[in-house]
């Protein structure tokens, strides 16, 4: 039986050599069928341009940072995988790491996360005082090799693992959705992201013969954020969201709090613990469209001609010349078939068969705006499933092209 497609996405904001060594050590050990996303947030020392000149690999540019949930979020929005994982830029893979995360998901079908162990990381995933060079990686392959074999099979469920490693099902994204971005540039996310999924009722688990290195905190390192300064003021926004009540010590360091207390009393509810796949929160505005009535938004960015072609045509000869209703069409300005394609449909339909169309030129991704400003959200393609958790989110019906046209 053929693997899985697995979507590692990786958000990058500068640190262009550790990028490289994280690629490097994916291509490496890596024989599993997968995918490379990339989510750019303004990086300025070249990383963009590397990103750009790998062969195959999906890249998301953005002009401003926007944080870690918030970029992670891009990348799970355009990921085809049926798992998905997110990958830490300043980690490097090693042989097995991949597969011994997927085979503990296949083995249990209650797990819904999980993670390896690692060199540095917070918690159960830690491995103390590994024997190789954690700053040259000397012994690496040799070390997780070891380690790997002394912990074949087994998997022990914890209440969180750590985001610098964190692999999923695509069910549990299409029910409790990926990061709540009031968490900003980064922590406490992968937190609130793994009790979600708890209450949900899904397993999150460690997979111990799953080993990768981790040199941490990067990012945060390199763009010069403070790191205790940034935990607690996301500290408090997840107490407030769980809460939660802090351990802290007697100079008042948070040393952590019991998730297995929310877990026990915490219920899912969608309205409240389902996250969309926008990169930031919703600042209120709208986008206004030029119509006659009733606007319905497709937004094709796919990513594949064929797919957008023939979403186009299923839209446009359902809806045809009907007075009351516009159809939006939202279009990537990079996008070089969306354009065509509807030119070929007004040659060979006519363009009185054609409904109202309005073309809508903008490079974000998630467009809540647009979907704000819709009655109704028209959803194809590789991000159908998180175009239509947004629409519910802004509460907006959604249907795929071929509904519409059966209609």
């Amino acid at each position: 039986m053929t693997a899985p497609l697995t979507s590692i996405v990786i958000l990058t904001h500068n640190e262009l050599e550790y990028t490289r060594r994280c690629v490097a050590s994916i291509q490496a050990n890596t024989p599993e069928p997968h995918e490379l996303v990339f989510v750019d947030n303004a990086s300025t020392d070249g990383t963009l341009e590397y990103l750009r000149a790998l062969p195959g690999a999906v890249v998301i540019a953005n002009e401003q940072n926007l944080g870690f949930g918030g970029g992670c979020n891009q990348g799970l929005a355009v990921a085809r995988g049926e798992r998905l994982l997110l990958l830490n830029n300043d980690t490097v893979a090693t042989p097995g790491w991949l597969s011994a995360m997927l085979e503990a998901l296949d083995r249990d079908t209650r797990l819904g996360i999980v993670g390896p162990r690692s060199n540095s990381v917070a918690g159960a995933q830690r491995v103390e005082a590994v024997t190789y060079d954690e700053d040259s990686l000397d012994g690496l392959t040799a070390y997780s090799g070891r380690w790997a074999l002394g912990h074949v099979g087994e998997v022990t469920l914890t209440p969180r693992v750590i985001g610098f490693c964190l692999l999923m099902r695509r069910e549990v994204l299409t029910q409790i959705g990926g990061f709540d971005v009031r968490f900003g540039i980064g922590n406490f996310e992968d937190d609130d992201l793994c009790i979600r999924a708890g209450v949900a009722g899904w397993g999150v688990g460690i997979a111990h013969d799953s080993f990768v290195h981790h040199f941490g905190s990067r990012t945060f390192t390199g763009a010069r954020v403070n790191y205790t300064a940034q935990m607690e003021s996301n500290w408090d926004r997840f107490a407030s969201k769980w809460d939660a009540v802090g351990v802290r010590n007697g100079e008042g360091q948070l040393l952590g709090y019991d998730p297995a207390g929310i877990l026990e009393r915490a219920r899912f509810e969608p309205a409240r613990h389902y996250a969309p796949l926008v990169a930031r929160p919703y600042a209120g505005e709208t986008a206004t469209f030029e119509h006659r009535g009733e606007a319905v938004l497709l937004a094709a960015d796919d990513g594949d001609a064929a797919a957008t072609a023939l979403a186009l045509r299923q839209a446009c000869t359902a809806l045809r010349a009907v007075s009351s209703v516009t159809l939006v069409v939202r279009v990537d300005p990079a996008d070089t078939s969306t354009v065509p394609a509807l030119e070929r449909l007004a040659d060979e339909l006519g363009d009185a068969a054609l409904p109202d169309i309005v073309l809508l030129e903008a490079s974000e991704l998630n467009d809540e705006a647009a979907v704000r400003a819709s009655h109704k959200v028209i959803a194809f393609g590789r991000r159908a499933a998180a175009l239509a958790g947004l629409a519910a989110w802004c509460g907006v019906p959604s249907t795929t092209p071929a509904r519409l046209a059966a209609r």
